[in-house]
């Protein structure tokens, strides 16, 4: 896909889980984001919780310019891949849960400066 041009950008799902990395690739490309929960593959019942914050190997999280998402899709037919949100232009980030309920809506600004406040001049 990446030899393709088909992925804008890729993110590996690390420590912290897929909330942490959301909001880092967020925070990074200066872009809001309306996440759905319901679109993430699992194989069993999670929680709001569990699938923001647990720390599964082997994930990706990756942005596909909607023109190319039929290519995407055909090149990761074979696995499981779920469609999850958009980037927007607006600065919010936003997580919507299980239920449809907003369970966050954070400027992304305001996330960043959160994040790097604690390390103050070393940024």
């Amino acid at each position: 896909a990446i030899e393709a041009n088909v992925i804008s950008s890729a993110h590996a799902v690390t420590r912290g889980g897929l909330g942490v990395h959301l909001a880092l690739i967020a925070m990074g490309g200066k872009l809001g984001m309306d996440i759905h929960l319901q679109g993430v593959p699992a194989k069993e019942d999670l929680t709001n919780t569990q699938i923001l914050y647990s720390e599964s190997a082997g994930r990706f999280v990756v942005t596909v310019d909607p023109k190319k998402s039929k290519t995407f899709e055909a090149i990761f037919s074979r696995l499981p891949v779920g469609y999850i949100g958009i980037t927007t232009a607006s600065p919010f980030f936003r997580i919507k849960g299980l239920d449809g309920e907003v369970l966050m809506e954070e400027d992304v600004f305001m996330l960043e400066e959160a994040w790097k406040k604690p390390f103050g001049a070393l940024i």
